[in-house]
């Protein structure tokens, strides 16, 4: 029976905006896409957030301006929590500035590992301290308690209607480009530039597309200008004041709205510096 409620009382908080706790701008809960944990199990966990309009949070890489959310768990004893996984990133606004972040609603994904020693019927409270910094024309700090409460079943169900944004969310995260690309990379004391050229078949995507960077490298409010060929692109992007000068490749996604013949539309780039540079 606690099963059972616990199940229901999921699916009514999930659609009750005034369940979910709000802090400013935002409001957040953590959500689960199963309606228990299994003993010895990995599982999922999602910190659901909803922005007001106009206000936004920051990707794991900010770039010229902002601070990640983070999330730091108090589970009960023998729990494992994994790194968190942030949504896509998408281009944002600090007032003028753009940086990288997400607007809207999202969800960050951690994976976690339940102990074996736990008892059938127990209910678990998962606990964490959430912070962030959300911004629009001004910015304001937040931080929250955060907690999800989920019994002990010896067989979990889904719960549809997280499952399938759970499942969304893994689907679309960026892997590396394949074999049919060739990707490089260059710098000089104000640019960098990544290369795509397809080798195989036609790329008739026409889309334009925008690079998150990972490693600092590319000014986030800076103009990335685009040059087109047969086949292949070019972006030009404006390093970074903050560069690391030393730094031997050039990391983040690379987004195209019709995506790269795969499932999401951002893709991995890791690639090294040509040695001329």
């Amino acid at each position: 029976m606690a099963r059972i409620l616990l199940f229901f009382g999921a699916v009514v908080l999930s659609f009750n905006c005034f369940a979910l706790k709000k802090v400013g701008p935002l409001r957040m809960e953590l959500v689960l896409e199963q309606d228990g944990i299994v003993a010895g199990a990995e599982f999922w966990v999602g910190w659901r957030i909803i922005r007001e309009n106009g206000w936004h949070t920051y990707w794991k890489h900010p770039g010229d301006v902002g601070v990640p959310p983070s999330i730091e768990w108090n589970l009960p004893q023998g729990f494992i929590a994994g790194e968190m996984l942030y949504a896509l990133p998408e281009k944002v606004k600090m007032a003028n500035i753009r940086a990288n972040g997400n607007y809207g609603e999202t969800i960050f994904l951690v994976k976690m590992k339940a102990p074996k020693n736990l008892k059938l019927g127990d209910i678990v409270d998962l606990k964490a301290k959430a912070s962030w910094l959300t911004c629009s024309q001004q910015c304001l700090p937040g931080f929250t308690d955060l907690s999800v409460g989920v019994e002990v079943v010896d067989s979990a169900e889904i719960v549809p209607v997280w499952n399938h944004r759970f499942e969304q969310f893994k689907q679309n995260i960026p892997e590396n480009l394949g074999s049919s690309w060739k990707i490089s990379a260059k710098k000089d004391n104000n640019f960098v530039y990544v290369s795509f050229v397809l080798t195989e078949g036609m790329d008739t995507e026409k889309s334009r597309p925008v690079f998150f960077c990972s490693n600092r490298l590319v000014k986030s409010d800076g103009n990335q200008f685009l040059t087109r060929k047969k086949n292949s692109f070019t972006l030009r992007m404006d390093l970074s004041e903050w560069a690391n000068k030393s730094e031997k490749y050039l990391s983040g996604l690379i987004y195209r709205k019709n995506g790269w013949g795969g499932v999401s539309s951002y893709a991995k780039v890791h690639v090294p510096f040509s040695s001329s540079n």
